[in-house]
């Protein structure tokens, strides 16, 4: 008799590669430049305990996050922070399993630009509407993201002529 395996995703694998994870939140309050830069310090002992790398943008209150390492770990981190009390309305735009190597080896975690997250932001997007052929249920989020934080993105999608009515 055959039995079928099935796979455990949260299963550590050998030399399965590296997870990335990108989210956006909003903040509940500003944080002040001196907290930031006290958060960014912590987050690099940690994460560099952990192995993970990554980068960060906070822009007012939105925040957007990009998140590299071994699946365990990322997965840990990512579940602190959904329960971060300092995160409103926290949404994970992007993951991806057993990449060969990291976007960002050498930072721990590092403060960036607008225009480093607008491209992290810009392929989520383009993953979204094209995975396996179906859109992703979150194309709209990210969608509506880009439209928030990239003017220019703003500008030609206000440019697109209006859809067709059926009658």
């Amino acid at each position: 008799m055959h039995t079928q395996q099935f796979i455990d995703p949260d299963r550590a694998l050998p030399n399965a590669g590296y997870y990335q994870l990108a989210y956006c939140s909003i903040l509940k309050e500003p944080m002040s430049p001196q907290a930031m830069q006290t958060l960014v310090e912590k987050a690099q002992i940690s994460n560099a305990r952990s192995e993970v790398t990554g980068l960060m943008m906070v822009d007012n209150l939105l925040v957007v996050q990009w998140i590299e390492g071994r699946r365990a770990a990322v997965r840990s981190l990512w579940d602190k922070l959904q329960a971060d009390p300092r995160h409103h309305c926290i949404v994970q735009l992007l993951h991806r399993d057993f990449q060969e190597q990291r976007m960002y080896p050498g930072w721990a975690m590092q403060l960036t630009s607008r225009s480093d997250m607008l491209a992290i932001l810009h392929d989520a997007r383009a993953s979204a509407n094209k995975p396996f052929g179906l859109p992703s249920p979150w194309a709209p989020a990210i969608s509506a993201l880009c439209l928030l934080i990239d003017p220019e993105f703003a500008q030609n999608y206000a440019s697109l002529p209006e859809p067709q009515q059926k009658a």
